[in-house]
């Protein structure tokens, strides 16, 4: 029973024994402790129940004053605690019993969900440690707990951070360090950082090795480049077994024999076992070749095809050998680079089979099939980071990862169009094109460009495949004035469209012509008049004044491997299908996934169609500018615009005589005289 202060004494007698109880009067409040009011009375009950009160009320939470009805008590005020030394907080200040009470149940509560890979709550235990409770001695180990949530959760690079700020807390000696050496390293290869990874996992010079960290080391320092592999050997904390092998062995095949023998010896005293010491007593043979790095590359052609289909077939082989020739040849740690070949049959059937069997051969990329069905199934099969590029189906299949084509519609052309438009000061555009798949692909590559770089695009215009008259196309297009009329037409289009766009007239209205490739097929430039053709802006990936470096390099090469004069340009298509596959390899990758993901990071390739790169899953070509003027193409720089050729104004059929103030007509377009050799235009 709770009985409040009066001015007299008041008694309570309770049975059977009669006690008596008084006021008393509270001692002044103290900082560090809690208060109630002044005015309240406190109850006197048995020692254990006062204990038992205290624990269901801290129980109850630090931060919220308990009270009896009747009762009006003060702000608790919580006792400010100096920071431990001996447990590192975050950040150094003060901090309260009730945070530190608190802290002592939301830190277990992270390590459990991490124990039981709850890695979402136990990052956001963790971040509520770190947000409010900086300053209580163990918060720091929250750091730790975030940055193993973080790994889980698959952020290498917030795992790296928050385990490098958990480390300056530590002592040298700390126990932790091995593992979060582990985790670093870890984090730094899921990055694709190996080097620094190895250097990571490995102690300071002389210190001992960890069974894992060791392991990790054996697993990864054949991806090291030799100059990685020097750095970590002069640093010191590369010597140990793994690395003095792997740099014995690099040593070797770099011809300094003498130098890989006594790494190698090093090695062993160091106590190299497994693969490390077997490369190390290869070094000191001088038989490294069980070491070489094997790649291989796989075919999927039809061998026993229609007579037309082998013939086609043997073209195409006969550019990747030419590819193997010039790219695959043995050099470093790697061996020449096999080729394995599957008969397709020329079905669909025969490719599904064809690509079991390239599935058992340990392929790093398959080349083929080349008809767009067989495609379909070879890409429906593919389980996994495997890429397949066929040098000629017209279509890739749809939502296919890592599946190319060299002969499907290139975005590059119509992107280097739109480019050319917004850099000559062209902004407003109108788009005809075909109802076919190439012709709606490069419409909309050109549109999206146009648009992302500023430019107003007024209309999109289709006409049926096969058509012969385009009339109504033209007056649309006519009607809205663009600077620009954009034709992504194949050469059979152009032979019949280009007429039709001087009938009606659009030229006179200076409205600029650009074109794609089909424009500058020499054979449909030798059929058609040269005043339907003068003027036009294309975009090709052969340069201007002639055949680009990669293409002569591929034709040198073929002729030279075969001893016969190229026929057609059909190998030229399985070149470079093979030589993008090696160029990846070059740089360095050795599984299907390195591959894949070298292909669509990497830089130009200079092939034989063009200079060739993936991007957004399609093989891209790289464009240069030209004009067309006499049936022949000029190089055209960036920024230049075709001339108008002008005559008089027209008389007036009335009076004869030309009106005053009328201006000259535009009855078509020369290209600029220029003599600046052809670059790719800018991507």
């Amino acid at each position: 029973m709770l009985v409040k202060t009066k001015p007299m004494p008041l008694k309570v007698t309770p049975t059977p024994l009669p006690m008596k109880m008084k006021p008393r009067k509270r001692p002044s409040p103290k900082p560090s402790m809690p208060t109630l009011h002044p005015r309240a009375r406190t109850l006197q009950v048995p020692g254990l129940s006062i204990i038992a009160l205290l624990a269901l009320f801290a129980c109850a939470g630090p931060r919220v004053p308990v009270g009896f009805p009747d009762v009006e008590a003060e702000p608790v005020v919580e006792p400010v605690v100096e920071p431990d030394p001996g447990e590192p907080s975050i950040e150094i200040g003060l901090y309260t019993t009730g945070q530190e009470a608190e802290f002592a149940l939301l830190l277990p509560q992270a390590q459990s969900a991490l124990d039981a890979q709850d890695f979402d709550f136990a990052e956001a235990r963790a971040l509520e440690v770190e947000a409010e409770f900086g300053t209580v001695p163990g918060s720091a180990y929250a750091l730790w707990i975030h940055a193993r949530a973080a790994e889980g959760l698959g952020k290498p690079e917030e795992a790296l951070d928050l385990v490098r700020r958990f480390r300056t807390y530590l002592t040298k000696n700390d126990q932790r360090l091995p593992e979060m050496a582990l985790l670093e390293g870890d984090a730094l290869l899921t990055l694709g950082r190996t080097a620094e990874a190895v250097a990571a996992w490995l102690p300071a010079q002389d210190e001992p090795v960890s069974e894992e960290s060791f392991s990790r080391v054996e697993g990864q320092v054949q991806d090291l480049t030799e100059s990685e592999l020097v750095e970590l050997v002069d640093s010191g904390e590369g010597i140990v077994a793994p690395v003095l092998a792997e740099y014995a062995f690099r040593q070797y095949t770099s011809g300094v024999a003498g130098s890989a023998r006594r790494t190698a010896a090093r090695a062993l005293d160091y106590g190299a076992t497994g693969r490390a010491e077997l490369l190390a007593l290869a070094v000191l043979s001088g038989d490294v070749s069980e070491f070489f790095i094997k790649t291989r590359l796989g075919a999927i052609l039809p061998t026993s095809g229609s007579p037309s289909l082998r013939q086609f077939a043997d073209g195409i082989e006969e550019g990747i050998r030419v590819a193997l020739e010039m790219f695959g040849q043995a050099g470093g740690i790697r061996a020449e680079t096999e080729l394995v070949i599957q008969d397709s049959g020329g079905d669909i059937i025969g490719a599904r089979i064809a690509f079991s069997g390239m599935e058992t051969s340990d392929v790093l990329g398959v080349i083929g099939p080349l008809q767009e069905g067989a495609l379909a199934e070879v890409a429906a099969q593919v389980q996994g980071p495997l890429a397949v590029i066929s040098p000629t189906s017209p279509v890739v299949p749809e939502g296919s990862t890592g599946v190319y084509s060299l002969s499907s519609a290139d975005p590059g052309a119509a992107r280097a169009l739109a480019r050319y438009a917004i850099s000559s000061d062209l902004y407003t555009a109108v788009v005809i094109y075909p109802e076919s798949t190439d012709g709606a692909y490069e419409a909309r590559a050109f549109s999206e460009a146009f648009q992302s770089y500023g430019g107003l695009l007024l209309d999109e215009i289709s006409y049926p495949t096969g058509a012969f008259f385009f009339e109504e196309q033209l007056r649309r297009a006519e009607a809205l004035l663009p600077d620009v009329l954009v034709l992504p037409l194949p050469a059979r289009d152009v032979e019949v469209l280009a007429p039709q766009v001087t009938f009606y007239g659009l030229d006179s209205l200076e409205i600029r012509i650009l074109g794609t490739n089909g424009w500058r097929e020499e054979a449909m430039l030798s059929r058609v008049d040269t005043r339907y053709t003068n003027g036009v802006v294309t975009a090709s990936p052969q340069p201007a004044e002639g055949q680009s470096d990669g293409y002569l390099r591929f034709v040198e090469s073929y002729e030279s491997y075969y001893q016969r004069t190229l026929p057609d340009q059909v190998p030229a298509l399985g070149y470079d299908a093979a030589g993008l596959l090696l160029e990846g390899i070059r740089r360095g990758a050795s599984t299907q996934a390195e591959l894949l993901e070298t292909l669509e990071t990497m830089p130009a390739f200079s092939g034989a169609t063009g200079r060739l790169f993936v991007d957004d899953g399609r093989v891209v070509r790289d464009h240069f500018m030209g004009c067309l003027q006499d049936g022949q193409v000029l190089n055209l720089p960036d920024g230049a615009r075709a001339d108008p050729i002008l005559s008089p104004p027209l008389r007036d059929p009335e009076t004869d005589s030309i009106p005053e103030g009328a201006l000259d007509r535009v009855i078509g377009f020369r290209c600029p005289v220029t003599l600046v050799p052809s670059v790719p235009a800018s991507r």
